[in-house]
């Protein structure tokens, strides 16, 4: 099971080479002289199933291929939009859509099918809709080292800038920047650039959309965590059983630790939906190096005339109860707390300081092994400061690393 240490383990050999590439592209490589096809002519290549796999081998060569060529390569490798961490929706897409979404013009299209057709002819290659289908689904299926060595292989022939050089003007330009983005992705998680993510919940109206700025610091506060969607869902679930329910007095809710803000924009915007914009008051809170990315989010998704993201350090409250008053909050929602060994102290801490009698704590946690200690102190401290749960189930569900099991507590102050 994933552990949050992984993000600080190289996942990659950040250094690669083309010797691999080019002598894997030796039994392949085109007679300039009669384009003949180097491709096999044993009938078991010429498979015609739409669903016959290709590899790194069928891109494009950087030695015969055109700037444009390669570069429609590149764009069609892009990352495919997420929602809830899932690319599966994406599959069925139609040509326009795709080519929209990765900026992918008619005439790099066009480039590319005459390679497959007319200059390295490919029948695994020779439509529209298998380029566009097919490539893209490298980012998955094809080793990554070889990936990067076709990367960096590419880059070395754009490192020329003079008379003789690969690309010039703006087309090298898009090929060193899309070379680049590339490259980063393929190193994993923490050295992939800023990206904006979609998350789609049962029974909200809208898509919530958050902006997560690139891991480069170590900051996970910047990523989405799984733990937040599954706490999301339940939380817009709750208020949607509850939706009839008249509400007299404002509702002052309280995110600990939002990160993005997946938990708290998903509470306000239902809330929004169902009860309009009175009778809350909600704050979103984190640490310094987070809250501007926070703000963000909350501006992005319409939320500001009644949600307030602001700074609150678990160690030092006094700040932000100075800012904002010593009233207590009716539900207070927390979403993957646990990643050090201070942090069951914390959080109990804050329970208390600003959790009403009666009041409600939402709570989501990954099971992760190294962090069981972590778990069980969180439920001591809880016990020994009156605090009880009163609902608990276990759910699978998706990060950025796969399928993660989660705990789902309901914490009553009594």
């Amino acid at each position: 099971m994933f552990d949050p240490l992984d993000l600080y383990s190289a996942e990659e050999n950040g250094v690669a080479t083309t010797t691999h590439f080019a002598h894997e592209m030796k039994d392949r490589t085109v007679n300039t002289a009669t384009h003949e096809n180097p491709v096999s002519n044993d009938k078991d290549d010429e498979d015609d199933d739409e669903t016959f796999l290709i590899d790194h081998l069928d891109l494009p060569s950087v030695m015969y291929a055109t700037p444009k060529m390669v570069l429609c390569v590149l764009r069609l490798l892009r990352p495919d939009k997420q929602v809830n961490f899932d690319t599966s929706m994406s599959e069925s897409r139609s040509i326009t859509q795709i080519c929209t979404e990765k900026d992918i013009t008619p005439n790099l299209l066009d480039a590319l099918l005459a390679w497959y057709t007319e200059i390295w002819p490919n029948p695994r290659l020779d439509s529209l809709e298998k380029i566009c289908t097919k490539i893209p689904r490298l980012r998955s299926t094809s080793d990554k080292q070889l990936m990067l060595n076709y990367y960096t292989s590419i880059l070395k022939k754009c490192e020329d800038n003079g008379i003789n050089s690969y690309a010039k003007g703006n087309i090298r330009a898009d090929l060193v920047k899309e070379l680049s983005m590339r490259i980063s992705e393929n190193c994993g998680r923490t050295a992939q650039p800023s990206m904006t993510r979609e998350f789609n919940l049962d029974n909200v109206e809208h898509v919530i959309q958050l902006y997560e700025p690139s891991l480069t610091a170590d900051n996970l506060g910047w990523k989405t965590w799984g733990a937040s969607l599954i706490l999301s869902q339940k939380v817009v679930n709750l208020l949607e059983k509850n939706k009839d329910q008249k509400h007299i007095h404002p509702l002052r809710v309280l995110e600990l630790g939002s990160g993005t803000g997946l938990v708290g924009i998903a509470w306000a915007s239902k809330w929004r939906q169902s009860f309009g914009t009175e009778n809350i008051e909600m704050f979103v809170t984190d640490l310094p190096d987070i809250v501007a990315n926070l703000k963000k989010n909350v501006q992005t998704n319409d939320l500001t005339t009644f949600v307030e993201a602001d700074i609150l350090d678990w160690t030092n409250p006094d700040d932000f109860i100075e800012k904002h008053g010593d009233e207590k909050f009716d539900v207070i929602l927390v979403a993957d707390p646990i990643y050090s060994p201070n942090h069951p102290e914390w959080v109990v801490n804050m329970l208390c300081r600003f959790l009403k009698d009666n009041g409600v704590c939402h709570f989501e946690i990954p099971l992760r092994d190294k962090y069981a200690r972590e778990r069980e102190l969180l439920s001591q401290l809880l016990e020994r400061n009156n605090f009880s749960v009163i609902s608990e189930d276990f759910t699978d569900g998706l990060d950025d690393w796969g399928a993660v099991k989660y705990v789902y507590k309901e914490i009553v102050k009594m």
